[in-house]
């Protein structure tokens, strides 16, 4: 039977795998059949200290999945052109402390807080929902909103986080929003 947290540790470790591999090296194709090589840069791991001390001192709920992700790394960068760079950053704890002072004034932040910057999205965990034990507790919003307008991605880090991997850094959350009628003009 598959626990919370399970499906990080597959993924992180396959990822970890196909780069090692290959060089630290993965050759991507993007949309509209853009190829390129990218690479992915992962942080020390957190303890079970750091994320005890991050949950006590800003009074937010880390879910189990997320722990989990931390634990193998505290923060990250995924599919970063090696000529351009990239803009797939996963916070550190340290990251998200910065991220909720920046926010504090934001209507609706008491319940949410950022945790990766995606392309001009922000990835957001609603506390509240994790504290609530719901299941779909993930949510985005476009960097410039504020936290209340975050919309429900209707999943969990971990599910998110396994389909981010197998879309190679794309915006699945964004595909619905695309048909054959308006795709070429958006």
């Amino acid at each position: 039977m598959i626990t919370k947290g399970d499906i990080v540790k597959q993924t992180i470790s396959s990822l970890k795998k196909r780069l090692s591999e290959n060089d630290n090296i993965l050759q991507i194709q993007a949309n509209s059949g853009y190829v390129y090589n990218a690479t992915c840069t992962f942080n020390a791991p957190a303890s079970d200290t750091d994320i005890h001390n991050f949950e006590k001192e800003t009074g937010y709920v880390l879910p189990s999945d997320y722990k989990e992700f931390l634990k193998l790394t505290d923060g990250c960068r995924l599919f970063d052109d090696v000529n351009y760079g990239g803009e797939a950053i996963f916070y550190s704890l340290d990251m998200i402390r910065q991220a909720i002072d920046k926010n504090r004034n934001d209507e609706g932040f008491e319940d949410h807080y950022e945790i990766a910057y995606i392309y001009q999205d922000n990835i957001v965990i609603n506390s509240k929902l994790v504290s609530q034990q719901k299941a779909n507790y993930l949510f985005w919003k476009d960097h410039i909103d504020q936290l209340k307008d975050s919309e429900p991605l209707r999943m969990n880090f971990e599910l998110w986080l396994d389909r981010f991997i197998m879309c190679q850094g794309e915006k699945f959350w964004w595909w619905p929003i695309y048909t054959a009628s308006n795709y070429y003009d958006l």
